[in-house]
């Protein structure tokens, strides 16, 4: 599978990730977005910065538990960051989050 974007053709796997992490980038995001009807508000580039920072440095994904916090904390949601992480990301953390940061499919999945 693949996703057209920016004169280019990215490998996707079976499920819509992207295979390469490394070729991501907004438009990349906006066109991952578009597949579930979303349009990308501030709060959404906020958490998706986030996630790309997070494995920018670690390579891995960042559990759903620390993207909570930072929503509570950083963002000002309080006890209301996990509804929050689901408005945002209707269809899961690491099935819709993850995957519009341009993360591989996460072998493990924690959803916090």
């Amino acid at each position: 599978m693949a996703i057209e974007t920016n004169g280019m053709a990215l490998e996707t796997d079976d499920q819509g990730y992207l295979v390469d992490p490394e070729l991501w980038d907004v438009e990349v995001a906006e066109k991952l977005a578009e597949q579930y009807g979303m349009e990308l508000t501030e709060d959404h580039w906020k958490v998706l910065k986030y996630v790309r920072d997070h494995y920018n440095e670690h390579h891995i994904a960042v559990d759903a538990r620390w993207v909570i916090k930072y929503l509570a904390e950083d963002l000002g949601y309080g006890n209301k960051a996990r509804a929050r992480l689901y408005e945002l990301f209707p269809y899961g953390y690491m099935q819709q989050a993850c995957k519009i940061a341009g993360l591989r499919r996460p072998r493990a999945w924690s959803t916090g």
